[in-house]
């Protein structure tokens, strides 16, 4: 595999890279659609205790979560499993899949979207006005939310 010549190596120490509030979590960009020439994004992401994604569908990304702290369960399909840290899911593109923080701690995980663009959204979704739809804008990024996770 031939490597673009607008990439460069680099590298992030732990309090560095792109910090924001977005989607009720503290998310830090690692790896940017423009860093990775659009390969794949990374991101850290720290959740408050009762913290949950809705249900949704990526239509043109694959999802692979990665437990660091705090115990997560993890939705996708009609399965329902239970994450701590070092656990790894996968999600591929068209997988309904989301998750829930359990108990009353914080937790942390490694959210990895390949190929890259999801950056984009997230951006999109932290700067987007209050009373924004957040189906109509994950919709441009073809994501369909599908409600809250089922109990």
């Amino acid at each position: 595999m031939m490597r673009s010549l607008h990439t460069r190596p680099y590298m992030l120490n732990n309090e560095e890279g792109q910090f924001l509030q977005a989607l009720g979590a503290s998310v830090s960009i690692k790896a940017t659609s423009e860093q990775t020439d659009g390969v794949f994004n990374l991101f850290e992401v720290s959740c408050p205790s009762d913290y949950a994604t809705p249900l949704l569908i990526h239509y043109t990304e694959d999802v692979a979560v990665y437990v660091l702290d705090g115990v997560f369960t993890i939705f996708w399909g009609n399965e329902k499993k239970a994450g701590v840290a070092g656990s790894f899911f996968y999600q591929p593109r068209g997988t309904p899949h989301g998750f829930r923080v359990e108990g009353r701690a914080s937790a942390r995980i490694l959210y990895m979207t390949m190929p890259a663009g999801f950056d984009q959204f997230v951006l999109e979704h932290k700067l987007s006005v209050s009373g924004s739809q957040p189906e109509a804008d994950a919709a441009r990024y073809k994501i369909e939310i599908l409600g809250p996770l089922p109990e």
